[in-house]
């Protein structure tokens, strides 16, 4: 697995991951958390400044639907599969290119729904079981045509 494709996805798989590490602020605390700080941690502005817990795990799985689309998608047109989206069809001959588009639409939807959580915590949740579910059925056909072509060998 040392393709360049793989390596890329590795790459959008680990930056992916970056959010989660835990930067102050991320998980509802602010304050120094360096041993021997004399400011001890404090809570966050109230109920309204706490992330819905739910959205963690979201945007970790929506990350994996992309990386599990872009290896469906060049996998599937390497196989005979057409490619619907123009946008995307145009990316086909760089799996660079389609790798950084997908990093950027996962970047970006985790973007609005971090700006949109601060006001309405159940739209911010809607919204990316939404992207999950529409990702989760792309990702499948995907790899259902990749199945039948593999079928007719």
């Amino acid at each position: 697995m040392s393709s360049p494709v793989s390596r890329a996805l590795r790459i959008v798989l680990y930056a992916a991951c970056i959010p989660l590490l835990g930067a102050p602020g991320l998980h509802g605390w602010t304050g120094d958390d360096r041993e021997g700080s004399a400011a001890p941690a404090k809570p966050a502005d109230g109920p309204s400044e706490t992330r819905p817990v739910v959205l963690a795990p979201l945007y970790v799985t929506f990350a994996g639907l992309q990386i599990l689309d872009a290896h469906s998608t060049l996998l599937a047109s390497n196989l005979g599969g057409r490619e619907a989206n123009p946008v995307v069809r145009s990316m086909l001959g760089s799996p660079a290119t389609l790798i950084a588009t997908k990093a950027g639409v996962t970047a970006s939807a985790i973007f609005v729904s971090e700006r949109l959580w601060k006001r309405n915590k159940t739209a911010a949740a809607l919204m990316m079981v939404g992207l999950n579910s529409a990702y989760a059925a792309i990702v499948a056909h995907n790899y259902l045509i990749e199945a039948r072509a593999a079928g007719r060998r």
